[in-house]
């Protein structure tokens, strides 16, 4: 009897041992978690789009904001993007990212998510990509297509957020002021019955050079 009691210790030992054991071999699922961004990643080829949105406070213009990585280190790439029937074209250089709308922003920081291997690319010039036609309702997502010579297109729904956050104050692009013709007022247009020429007198005035005439025979 003891002799069983001794092996049901040993054995509840071992076990409590071995899941310890895998505490410190196994990394914890918690710590393998990404940054979480607003926007959505996307790629084809040597193409990396990071954090990917659209903000837009009508509706109908839209400021496209993310990072645009080339991760060849020898060609340059011209990235279209197409949103709707819009298309506006971006330069990356062979290895470097370009941040989109960093110039509006308010800071200075990438968009490009913190711990991720294109860190390593050189920061390009940061450029302004508005689309003003884009029918881009906030709220909701917009299909957005990258596209560059060389490597098949890719689209990504691409979710549409406004100005009212803090961090996007700055970035809603201005709607372009509508201009209204004004008719030219008719008041004081045109000629009056009573106008004369310059120099004349009104008929009342006047008196006939051949009265003048009578009188002095």
């Amino acid at each position: 009897m003891r002799a069983r009691v001794l092996v049901s210790v040993a054995v509840a030992a071992t076990i409590a041992l071995g899941a310890t054991g895998c505490e410190f071999i196994s990394p914890a699922q918690t710590k393998e978690i990404k940054q979480i961004t607003d926007g959505v990643n996307v790629s084809t080829g040597t193409l990396d789009v990071r954090n990917a949105l659209l903000i837009s406070d009508d509706g109908d213009g839209a400021r496209f904001v993310g990072t645009l990585v080339n991760t060849d280190e020898q060609d340059d790439i011209t990235v279209s993007i197409e949103v709707g029937g819009d298309t506006q074209t971006v330069e990356v250089g062979a290895n470097t990212h370009v941040d989109l709308a960093a110039s509006s922003a308010s800071s200075d920081s990438s968009s490009v998510q913190e711990g991720d291997t294109t860190q390593g690319t050189a920061a390009g010039e940061p450029q302004d990509v508005v689309f003003s036609d884009a029918e881009a309702t906030p709220g909701s997502l917009v299909k957005v297509y990258f596209s560059y010579s060389g490597a098949e297109g890719v689209s990504a729904n691409v979710p549409v957020l406004t100005s009212a956050q803090e961090e996007y104050a700055t970035l809603a692009p201005t709607p372009t002021p509508t201009s209204t013709s004004t008719a030219p007022s008719e008041s004081g247009t045109q000629p009056t019955g009573d106008a004369t020429a310059p120099g004349t007198q009104s008929g009342d005035s006047q008196t006939d050079s051949s009265e003048g005439d009578n009188g002095t025979e």
